[in-house]
Parts: C-alpha cells; sequence; structure tokens
C-alpha cells in the first residue's frame, strides 16, 4: 500500500546517495588520523566517488581498503553510513520518487494543486535535507505527511486546507489500515520462490504501480504454489476490472491494485534466501 511504498522509496534514496562534501572530509580525515591513507583529499575523494557510486551490496569493507595504505578497522568503517544529513541525495532518484507519488496520489486518490510535481519534488525536498532538529534517516509515513502539510502551507497557505485535511485523513486511515493488517497476519514460513517465479512477481508490482497491462504468467501450466496461485487471481481481476468502465467494476479498481501491491510486496520481501 501507498504507506509502505512511500517510506521504502524514500529510504531507499540513501542507498544511491554520496556523502557530501563535510561528510567526505570527515571520512578523509579519520583515515588520514588512523595511518590509512596519506595522499590528498582530491585523491580521496575519486575513491570515495567511485565507491558509493557502485550497488549497495558491492560497498564491502574490502572494497574500500583496496584504495587505502592497509586495511581500516570495522569501527572506522561504520563512519562510512550516511543518512539525510550527510548524504547529497541523486536529482533524478529524487525526480522519480516524486513523480511516482504525484501519479499514485492522483490515480488512486484526487487530483489536485497539492500534489502537483512541484509539491511533491518539494516536500522530498524537505526530508532529505533535514534541520538540526529533524530526522535523518527511517522516515515514517508520518514524516512524509508532514513535511507534505508544510509544502503546502508554504507555497499556498490556507488557500487549499479542506483540501489538505481531507486528503491528510484518507492518509491517516489507510496507513491505520495498513498498521492492522501488519499487527494481525499469521506467520507464513518463508515461500522459496525460483527466478522465473521472482522475475514475474517483480514484472506484476512494475505493471500494478504503473497501471500498465499485466504480464502473463510465463508457464503454460501456471504458478503451483498457493501464494503465486492467489496472486494470479487477483491479477485476472485487474484485467477485468480495468478493461471495463461499468461503475460497479471501476469501484474496485483501487482495492485490487493494493491488493496486488501489498502481495507482491510480501512475496518478493519475505520469499526464502
Amino acid at each position: 500500500m501507498f504507506p509502505r511504498l512511500i517510506e521504502e522509496r524514500i529510504n531507499n534514496l540513501l542507498d544511491e546517495a554520496e556523502p557530501n562534501r563535510m561528510k567526505a572530509y570527515q571520512i578523509y580525515k579519520t583515515c588520514q588520523n588512523e595511518n590509512l591513507w596519506s595522499n590528498s583529499f582530491a585523491d580521496f575523494s575519486e575513491h570515495l566517488s567511485n565507491y558509493f557510486s557502485s550497488p549497495k551490496n558491492e560497498r564491502s569493507k574490502a572494497r574500500f581498503d583496496s584504495y587505502l595504505e592497509r586495511p581500516m578497522h570495522k569501527s572506522v568503517f561504520e563512519i562510512f553510513a550516511l543518512d539525510f544529513r550527510t548524504a547529497v541525495v541523486n536529482s533524478r532518484s529524487l525526480h522519480m520518487v516524486a513523480s511516482w507519488a504525484h501519479n499514485l496520489i492522483r490515480v488512486n486518490f484526487r487530483d489536485s494543486q497539492t500534489i502537483s510535481m512541484d509539491v511533491m519534488t518539494r516536500t522530498l525536498g524537505l526530508i532529505t535535507n533535514p534541520t538540526p532538529f529533524e530526522k535523518a534517516q527511517d522516515i515514517e509515513f508520518e514524516d512524509f505527511c508532514t513535511a507534505w502539510k508544510r509544502t503546502v502551507h508554504a507555497l499556498f497557505g490556507k488557500k487549499y486546507e479542506t483540501d489538505v485535511n481531507a486528503l491528510l485523513e484518507e492518509f491517516v486511515r489507510l496507513n491505520l489500515e495498513q498498521k492492522d493488517a501488519d499487527r494481525t497476519v499469521r506467520f507464513i514460513p518463508a515461500l522459496y520462490l525460483t527466478q522465473t517465479e521472482i522475475d514475474w512477481t517483480s514484472d506484476v508490482l512494475w505493471a500494478a504501480e504503473n497501471l500498465g497491462g499485466m504480464p502473463h504468467y510465463p508457464l503454460s501450466r501456471g504458478p503451483q504454489k498457493q501464494p503465486l496461485i492467489d496472486l494470479l487471481k487477483v491479477v485476472q481481476l485487474y484485467n477485468v476490472v480495468f478493461a471495463n468502465d461499468l461503475p460497479d467494476l471501476v469501484q474496485h479498481r483501487n482495492q485490487v491494485r493494493a491488493t496486488i501491491l501489498d502481495r507482491c510486496q510480501r512475496l518478493l520481501r519475505d520469499r526464502a534466501a
């Protein structure tokens, strides 16, 4: 659902971020003081840039040790961790999250000046450039709502106050429903998925997020695992409700789409490694 997805996408911006100049200099001085590096800050910064431009799962201590004069202690490596106060967020990635949020809210809730691309971009800008007394990591849905309301008030004053409050009520209700569902869900053993099943589930998730056409299941015999069988049934329902403009079907679109998003997220997140 939207609350969980926006939390994930905002926090994931740190995965593509680089240290700001102050953070880079802190890391440089620490390595210098630990007799790990004796060359210039410019050369060190180039290595930092190469390191943080690689995928997150490739950023190991050993990877950066290869740039140093000797391996660093693990306590030194801990200072490489970034938050929104020490990071420079990739502007293209931020724009993509803003575009995704704008389109999802516009389609599922309502269209309004209060959720324009400019508003969403500014909202994410507030979150990713926190003041000294604001959260700099582990962003929650409530933090997004607070930043969004601040942005709207700064741009429009009280002009859209009624609209903002109505949309916030919908956000809060949806978030509470999600939290209730998370608390009541029973423990289900991790499900092993083949690469084909992972790819199909990922493609279904992408289609639901972007209101695209659903992919066919790649194997003629269909899925054999119950969670995937259940997901395929919802996918088939999605195809029906989005292919018809009958009021009785249109009213179920948001619910069907939200169900697909939630099931795909759970399957991909909780699958057996």
